[in-house]
C-alpha cells in the first residue's frame, strides 16, 4: 500500500454526531491534536501582536496590551479551529450534544456568529479613535460577505469565501487602518467568511469513537 493511498485510508467523511459532551469552540469530538494545533497558532497570534506593539513603541497601556492578545487569540486561533473537522461537523451537520447549550447552538448560525465579532469596533474606538469609521466599515463588510456566503448554492460557496478573502486582503493592506491592525479584517476573514460560514466534508480519524463506518452525505 502507498504511503498515498495509506494517508487517503486513514480517515473517513463522518457527519455523525458523537455521543458525549458537545464542545463550541473545537466541535463534539475534536481530538487532542486538533486543540492543540487551534491553541498554539492563537498563541502565537498573541505574542506577535504583543511583540509588534513593543518593539514599535505603541501608545497602549497594560489593558490595551491584554485586549489586544485576546483578540489576536481569539481571531488567529479560531481561524484553524473554526476549520476542524470536527467543528465543521459541528457547525453544519446533525446537532450534537454541542447544540443543547446557548452558545453552541449560536454557533450553527454563521451570520449570528460573525455579528458577535466586534473586534474591529472595538480596535477602530480604543486603538485610533480618528479612524472611527475604520471599525464599523470592516465589521458590515464581514457580517455581509458571510451572509452571502450562506446564502449562495453549496457548490458556490466556497469559491465566493475565498474571492471574498482576497478582496479584503487587498483592501485592508491599501486603506489606511489603526497602527499594527491592518492585519484585523483578514484574518476576520478567513477566520469566519472562509473556515465558518463554508459547509465542508469533516474528515474523521477511522478510529473515532463515532464509529468505524464512512458516512458519505449529511
Amino acid at each position: 500500500m502507498t504511503a498515498q493511498r495509506q494517508r487517503r485510508n486513514s480517515a473517513e467523511v463522518d457527519w455523525r454526531p458523537p455521543a458525549g459532551k458537545g464542545d463550541p469552540i473545537f466541535g463534539a469530538g475534536a481530538t487532542t491534536a486538533e486543540k492543540t494545533i487551534a491553541n498554539v497558532v492563537g498563541l502565537f497570534g498573541a505574542a506577535i501582536v504583543v511583540a509588534a506593539g513593543l518593539l514599535s513603541g505603541a501608545d497602549w497601556n497594560l489593558i490595551l496590551y491584554v485586549v489586544a492578545a485576546v483578540i489576536a487569540f481569539d481571531v488567529v486561533g479560531g481561524i484553524p479551529a473554526n476549520g476542524l473537522n470536527s467543528a465543521k461537523r459541528d457547525h453544519h451537520g446533525p446537532p450534537s450534544a454541542t447544540a443543547d447549550t446557548a452558545f453552541g447552538r449560536v454557533v450553527r448560525l454563521p451570520v449570528v456568529f460573525t455579528a458577535l465579532h466586534i473586534h474591529p469596533i472595538i480596535v477602530g474606538t480604543f486603538y485610533t479613535p480618528h479612524l472611527w469609521w475604520w471599525g464599523p466599515i470592516w465589521y458590515l463588510v464581514i457580517v455581509s460577505a458571510t451572509a452571502t456566503v450562506r446564502a449562495v448554492p453549496l457548490h458556490l460557496e466556497r469559491p465566493t469565501a475565498l474571492g471574498f478573502c482576497a478582496i479584503v486582503t487587498m483592501a485592508a493592506v491599501y486603506l489606511p487602518a489603526p497602527d499594527l491592525w491592518a492585519w484585523l479584517p483578514i484574518m476576520l476573514a478567513l477566520k469566519l467568511v472562509l473556515a465558518h460560514a463554508v459547509q465542508e466534508e469533516p474528515y474523521r480519524p477511522v478510529a473515532d469513537p463515532a464509529g468505524d463506518s464512512a458516512l458519505t452525505g449529511r
